[in-house]
């Protein structure tokens, strides 16, 4: 009897715990009709998280990869930013830099000014080793 009591329990317990984790999905936003041509469709947006950062002169972030890519809006100042492989290259206000899925990068402010910048990430951010004065210089490649 006792068995069959915490067979019970547990079942009902993994029940609502599937029934909770689908009712806090958010709805995809229904765009209105009369203010498009065509047909448009509105998605989900449970994965991606905006975030506003402001970088001091000089300040970066760590090399990392976000698992559906990243989109960066530079509000304020200059951005110095580099994929694996790639140059470290200067983005200014009102540029914008894209990564895909998985790449790995970074980003922060130039040496004499600060940044404000805007990014949408897609999925989990993966962060990984620090990004060292060599690495940061301009002209750098890794």
């Amino acid at each position: 009897m006792t068995r069959v009591l915490t067979l019970s329990i547990l079942v009902l317990v993994g029940l609502s715990s599937v029934v909770w984790s689908q009712a806090a999905q958010p709805a995809p936003p229904q765009p209105n009709p009369e203010n498009f041509t065509g047909k448009v469709a509105g998605h989900s947006t449970a994965d991606i998280r905006t975030l506003r950062y402001s970088f001091e002169p000089g300040a970066r972030t760590d090399w990392h990869s976000h698992e559906g890519g990243q989109v960066i809006l530079i509000e304020k100042g200059r951005m110095r930013v580099q994929e694996a492989g790639g140059a470290v290259r200067e983005i200014g206000p009102r540029e914008s830099f894209v990564t895909a899925p998985g790449v790995k990068h970074w980003h922060g402010a130039i040496p004499g000014e600060g940044l404000t910048q805007v990014s949408l990430s897609f999925g989990v951010t993966n962060w990984m080793e620090e990004v060292t004065d060599a690495q940061y210089a301009p002209g750098a490649r890794k």
